[in-house]
């Protein structure tokens, strides 16, 4: 399944480590927050912008009391750290994210179709390549 979001998005899913958090969908994690609390709970989903839904969560306050929510969302300027469990391979994890990133859609037809201009300048770039080479 490719990544759906925002050309915004996108870029920041295959250019930061946010493909790692998405990575660890379904699985517990422990967050830390700017006011040093944190929230440990089952990761639902992770948006492009790393904005955080969580499920069966524990919020835990800087005086350690406890809070309980069924779904629980954290914003992504509120994330200090995400931490990654143990048994969690990080780049056979990153690795896999982007295979299923990549995966070819078998009803999808293969060869896009290109508009008038961008074959005039396919053809206009093969010439230049031709005569470099003689």
């Amino acid at each position: 399944m490719m990544f759906v979001g925002t050309s915004r998005e996108k870029f920041f899913y295959h250019n930061t480590l946010l493909c790692l958090v998405k990575s660890l969908q379904d699985k517990n994690i422990t967050v830390d927050l700017r006011n040093d609390s944190y929230v440990c709970g089952q990761l639902t989903s992770v948006d492009g912008y790393m904005n955080i839904s969580m499920s069966k969560a524990v919020y835990c306050d800087s005086q350690e009391n406890e809070y309980y929510f069924d779904n629980l969302f954290v914003q992504a300027r509120n994330i200090r750290y995400v931490h990654i469990p143990e048994t969690v391979s990080i780049l056979g994890n990153i690795k896999n994210e982007f295979k299923k990133g990549n995966e070819k859609d078998p009803n999808k037809e293969d060869k896009p179709v290109k508009s008038r201009k961008a074959k005039k300048a396919l053809q206009q770039h093969m010439k230049i390549v031709a005569s470099l080479e003689n």
